[in-house]
């Protein structure tokens, strides 16, 4: 009997809820890791994050008081290059789901062919409601707390929830003033003053509906699409202002305040005027009223969900009719969600693809950060557009010649790109 056959099998995942957001990403990866033959020493390897840390945030508050938040960071793999992760601000923060991101975008980075690996972390910490002197405080001794970690070419920080320009010119400038020079590339998310790029405003949103359009042009759809976009924030916006723009119609959009439906398509610009100025989208007196958890089963050609994680899962899958769902959020569906999309035929272009470009500006923003150099708006887009195309064939080529679904693909393109360089690169003991 040869070696090869006394190997043992791979060591299953453990059983977790299924609406738990590591649980999804893990049997994502043990399915894709089956599929591609990985083997079991490659499989122990990339099933764990490289380092989680857990510290103590004590900052002295606009009383003199002392206060202690909770920080995280989970570095996945750096088979490809530095990490890339985000930084969330969030009372309810969870560690196996900074897990899940950190090793979802490490997929993400080498599925797009971008020189990352995946990382991800942030405070235990409400920002609403604080004082702006308040949240720099934590934000800037977070940073300072992680000076052993992040830096240009180790880990660059992100913006994630709750994180504006303001804050990662924080961290930046905390950075820069441990190491007593100016360090742009630290983070990416910044002001164009400060290194920032063009275009970080729109490209999760951008990247989205040219997939979308893409997917659509192969169902032999004609004619403006009938979207409905569950999700209000940053990323629905983006996504809601691209579809203006080429003309298709929003004809509802909703958030955990409330939601709003119109047959013939509502105002993009008033309703964002409106979130804008009320913080929700809830009094919108243009379109019709509806409850939110209506959103998802509205008859529509195409649903995107822009929000948060699980949001398509097993109770409501049954009861979805678009005719396609593009997901702009990270993780907006469960596994057993998906199965059951699947088993409908309801095609689905997945996160990885959906919004990465949110991990293909970011990378624009590092590599002009290193080079000294901004590329002009026409420049970022053209190769924004090419490579989420690139990608997305890649990931469609893939599911064609192993019958898969399109996550599964593109999962698959990362778990072996990061693989094959781990073996490249061997094990230093």
């Amino acid at each position: 009997m040869s070696e090869e056959s006394l190997e043992e099998p791979l060591a299953p995942t453990p059983e977790l809820a299924e609406d738990d957001p590591f649980a999804s990403m893990m049997g994502r990866f043990d399915e894709a890791a089956s599929l591609i033959g990985l083997s079991p020493d490659a499989y122990s390897v990339l099933r764990i994050p490289d380092r989680e840390i857990k510290f103590a945030l004590p900052i002295v508050d606009l009383d003199g008081n002392i206060q202690v938040y909770e920080g995280y960071r989970v570095r996945h793999n750096l088979s490809l290059g530095p990490c890339i992760g985000g930084l969330r601000l969030d009372e309810n923060l969870q560690r196996e789901h900074l897990r899940a991101l950190a090793g979802w975008t490490t997929w993400k980075c080498a599925a797009l062919n971008v020189p990352f690996g995946g990382a991800m972390g942030g405070i235990r910490f409400n920002p609403k409601g604080q004082h702006p002197r308040v949240v720099e405080k934590v934000v800037r001794r977070y940073t300072a707390n992680l000076m052993d970690f992040i830096g240009p070419t180790k880990e660059i920080l992100a913006p994630d929830l709750h994180c504006s320009e303001q804050i990662m010119a924080w961290c930046m400038d905390t950075y820069s003033m441990h190491v007593r020079h100016t360090e742009n590339a630290v983070v990416v998310g910044k002001p164009r003053g400060l290194g920032g790029t063009f275009g970080r405003d729109l490209a999760v949103g951008r990247g989205a509906i040219t997939l979308m359009e893409e997917r659509l042009k192969a169902m032999n759809f004609s004619g403006p699409a009938r979207v409905v976009v569950q999700g209000a924030g940053t990323v629905g916006a983006q996504v809601m202002r691209e579809l203006a723009n080429r003309g298709h119609k929003v004809i509802a959009v909703g958030d955990l305040q409330g939601a709003f439906f119109h047959a013939d398509g509502l105002s993009v610009k008033d309703l964002l005027a409106h979130r804008d100025l009320s913080g929700s989208v809830l009094g919108f007196t243009q379109a019709e009223s509806i409850d939110p958890a209506e959103l998802m089963s509205l008859e529509c050609d195409v649903l995107i969900p822009a929000a948060v994680s699980n949001q398509i899962h097993g109770r409501n899958a049954n009861s979805i009719q678009a005719k396609l769902i593009v997901e702009a959020a990270n993780g907006p569906t469960t596994k057993r969600a998906d199965e059951i999309l699947q088993n409908r035929g309801i095609p689905v272009i997945p996160d990885l693809l959906g919004n990465s470009g949110a991990i293909i500006i970011a990378y624009f923003e590092w590599v002009q950060n290193q080079i000294g150099y901004q590329w002009s708006d026409e420049m970022v887009l053209e190769r924004l557009d090419r490579m989420v195309l690139e990608a997305y064939q890649r990931a469609r080529k893939v599911a064609g010649e192993r019958k898969v679904g399109l996550r599964l693909a593109t999962c698959m393109l990362g778990v072996e790109r990061v693989a094959f360089f781990d073996k490249l690169r061997g094990i230093y003991a």
